[in-house]
């Protein structure tokens, strides 16, 4: 038998365990190599996630197209389609009875079911909590929402209104014969591996178990629950949505209450040794520069954040007489006339971006950067800037592609449900097998 053959797409995953702590949350742990030789059950895994994901990114495929993209043998594919089968995870398709192959016999294609492996995705913001669940093939398939009440520094009724929707969720499960894998709850502002929110200048929270909280208002103990960054999140959601081959590492930068981020690598978001990396707005282009709502000076937020393009384009009074959003889409809608002003301040913003990001690209070596929020439809006056600010880096190591990003505000819970997933795709005999007939897969 050959050995299978790990796709380009996917080495993230090796060694990677996941674990559930204390908290309920899946998490994947990395093993050092040595720590300990893979069993026979290890590699199976393995490979069982290696089909999953393979069906998740690229469709409906055939056994072939599996056998080919791996390198694994036609029995070794077989077997790991039934068991996949016998866990309610992917099922066989007929082509028309056009297609044929061997004597005569239909082509069998292979994909994943719709609504057996749920995810919840929940949004919080000022007056309402929004719950969305969505199925391991990325369809959606509830969107629920809680009106509520926060006072500044203070969760109010969120946690009864997030576990409601988990109740909700748990339900409609339970009605499509499926398994909810993770409830993930999206805040903004930096979020700890420990699930605490560290800090949220939008809410006035900080050093907050939401979690817990969550848990003392119903939710089941046994449900995987996760808080996670907003725009990290939306950043696994704009990175999925990008064409094959995806880049290794992509660079998400979002304009909304303020400029959030994230880094993602192999397929994962970059969360740092504590859970507060890919926090980009807060990348210092002046260190004796304008004072940012985060407590520091000169960060890339003061400059491209709303308040920042206001007052660079001289519309602060409009926005304290009728609202920061409403004076952003008059900002917009008077650089899409080409009014002088605000588009040197567009061109400008440009030039301060590219400053940002040519930093970040020391580091991390991006290939493509994807803009979101306002900033996407800024992208047409940054674009020059960026790409200027970068050109001694990228003539010399290799280009950077800049895309805008596709979802809008749906990002951020698209994305927190695929995190969700991701122990789920790395390992998924975490979901047990289920009685039916005809259970096994035939052969190829």
């Amino acid at each position: 038998m050959r050995a299978a053959r790990v796709e380009r797409a996917y080495p993230a995953h090796m060694g990677l365990v996941p674990e559930i702590g204390r908290d309920g949350a899946v998490r994947v742990a990395a093993r050092l190599p040595g720590d300990a030789a893979a069993d026979p059950s290890t590699l199976r895994s393995h490979n069982l996630g290696i089909v999953m994901r393979m069906l998740r990114d690229r469709g409906t495929l055939s056994r072939k197209d599996i056998e080919h993209a791996t390198g694994m043998v036609p029995a070794s594919v077989t077997n790991l389609l039934a068991d996949l089968s016998s866990r309610g995870l992917v099922r066989d398709l007929r082509a028309g009875s056009g297609e044929t192959r061997g004597r005569g016999r239909p082509r069998v294609m292979v994909e994943l079911v719709p609504d057996r492996c749920l995810a919840l995705a929940v949004r919080i913001e000022r007056t309402r909590v929004t719950g969305e669940l969505h199925s391991s093939t990325g369809h959606l398939l509830d969107s629920s929402s809680r009106r509520v009440e926060l006072g500044w520094g203070q969760p109010g009724d969120v946690a009864h209104a997030i576990a409601a929707l988990v109740a909700r969720a748990e339900g409609i499960a339970a009605d499509h014969a499926g398994v909810l894998l993770a409830a993930v709850v999206t805040v903004p502002g930096p979020v700890g591996h420990d699930n605490r929110v560290a800090d949220s200048a939008d809410f006035g929270w900080g050093h907050l178990q939401l979690v817990d909280l969550i848990r003392a208002a119903g939710a089941s103990r046994s449900l995987p629950i996760e808080v996670v960054n907003d725009a990290n999140a939306a950043a696994l959601a704009e990175y999925a949505s990008l064409t094959l081959p995806r880049p290794d590492v992509m660079l998400y930068l979002e304009g909304g209450s303020g400029v959030g981020g994230g880094v993602i690598a192999d397929g994962r978001i970059l969360m740092g040794a504590r859970g507060f990396g890919g926090e980009l707005g807060h990348v210092t282009v002046d260190w004796r520069g304008r004072m940012c709502r985060c407590g520091s000076n000169g960060c890339l937020e003061a400059y491209i954040g709303p308040e920042g393009l206001l007052a660079s384009a001289r519309l602060t009074e409009l926005a304290e007489s009728i609202g920061r959003d409403a004076a952003m889409d008059e900002f917009r809608a008077r650089l899409d006339r080409g009014e002088k002003r605000v588009v040197d301040v567009a061109l400008r913003a440009g030039d301060i971006l590219g400053a940002g990001v040519r930093s970040i690209y020391d580091v991390v070596n991006p290939s493509a950067i994807v803009l979101g929020g306002y900033l996407a439809g800024m992208r047409r006056w940054l674009e020059p800037g960026i790409q200027l600010q970068l050109a001694p880096r990228t003539e010399r190591l290799a280009p950077l592609t800049i895309e805008s990003g596709r979802l809008g505000r749906r990002a951020g819970l698209a994305g927190a449900a695929r995190h969700g997933l991701l122990a789920f795709f790395d390992d998924p005999t975490m979901v047990p097998p289920v009685r039916r007939e005809g259970a096994s897969a035939e052969g190829a």
